[in-house]
């Protein structure tokens, strides 16, 4: 089928058959109907590898064959070169594309910030470097010694942009291409760089007028497994088949992930100044978990602050004592939560006992 053009789009790219990543793009496909005002006129299109995975929700699917996917990977196998050109190829599809990571929640109604999209105006996630300040570190610092090499003069006041936003129009085509040859110079000199894609994209777009949407689209990268718990409750309760209640319902989903209240906090803060510093990260991390209210979504981040802390206990190789709790902690005080404590961990780590003193 071929899709017609429309003056405005919202754009999804999913492949990979990963259960995390379609939950994580059907999610944020809620968020964006929940937040719109008017959702029939928001038209949106997702490139994906498995079109049935969105039979019965409200997109149009472009299909992407594997061996799409393989060209747009490029000869030198920079994986996220396939979003620069599912940008591109979803530019042709919509005068105005606002193009969002999977890992995104809509806070306001996206509508509006697409029609915001002007020439020579356009959206990013936010910016998060400027070039001078990260180009001596050592994740950079290849790329750095390459534009020396080839005399290639960066631009004066370079800002690095996350691209987890992209808001541009149908004649920015000829950025895209663009940037996609400077990933193509690049990735053949630079290796294990996984941000080329948005410094590409930073170089062509610089001296544009650009704003930041971190204060309309939540991008929570860092956070993802919190997300990723939550967001497979929410499916498993209510199932993925979309119907017209489901925008509705995942307003019940916290926006950003569980984390105990400010006087919690500030008592684990405390009792965390009392306990040798090599006990901060793991304390904050188990402590978090142990006091979080109850509830379907606050269970599931608990799970994930306690992976965090165990990882770190094994990290660390920290004593921990019958019940893997590290020694020197203090224990939570609600009987509740020591009980669920020793229940996950003894479930899901009972490799933590090969730390133990």
């Amino acid at each position: 089928m071929v899709l017609k053009k429309r003056p405005e789009q919202l754009l999804y790219l999913v492949y990979g058959g990963q259960d995390v990543y379609r939950r994580e793009a059907k999610f944020s496909i809620l968020s964006a109907l929940a937040k719109c005002k008017t959702p029939g006129e928001l038209v949106i299109r997702v490139f994906t590898d498995n079109p049935d995975d969105f039979l019965g929700w409200p997109v149009d699917t472009v299909p992407l064959s594997a061996e799409l996917l393989q060209e747009w990977q490029g000869v030198d196998g920079y994986y996220h070169r396939r979003k620069a050109c599912a940008i591109a190829a979803g530019l042709e599809l919509a005068e105005k594309t606002l193009f969002v990571d999977t890992d995104t929640l809509f806070l306001v109604d996206p509508l509006p910030l697409i029609r915001r999209i002007k020439p020579e105006h356009y959206w990013v996630d936010e910016f998060e470097f400027s070039w001078d300040e990260v180009k001596r570190r050592s994740q950079f610092l290849a790329l750095s010694q390459h534009l020396q090499a080839s005399n290639s003069p960066t631009p004066a006041g370079w800002r690095l942009f996350n691209s987890g936003v992209c808001g541009l129009m149908d004649r920015d085509v000829g950025l895209m291409t663009e940037s996609i040859k400077l990933i193509d110079s690049w990735s053949r000199h630079v290796k294990d760089l996984h941000t080329l894609e948005q410094i590409a994209l930073s170089w062509v777009m610089h001296g544009k007028r650009i704003g930041q949407t971190r204060r309309q689209i939540y991008h929570y990268y860092s956070d993802k497994k919190f997300f990723h718990a939550m967001h497979k409750v929410f499916f498993e309760q209510y199932g993925e088949h979309y119907r017209e209640e489901l925008p509705g319902l995942s307003k019940e989903v916290p926006v950003y992930k569980c984390v105990p209240g400010f006087l919690s906090r500030a008592r684990i803060k405390i009792d965390l100044i009392r306990t040798p510093v090599a006990l901060h990260k793991v304390g904050r991390d188990l402590l978090y978990g142990s006091v979080l209210s109850t509830s379907h979504y606050a269970d599931a981040c608990r799970a994930v602050w306690w992976e965090k802390g165990l990882k770190e206990i094994r990290l660390a190789a920290h004593s921990v004592d019958s019940d893997g709790w590290p020694q020197g902690l203090p224990k939570p005080s609600c009987v509740a939560a020591g009980k669920q404590w020793r229940e996950y961990s003894q479930e899901h780590f009972s490799q933590v006992g090969s730390t133990r003193s």
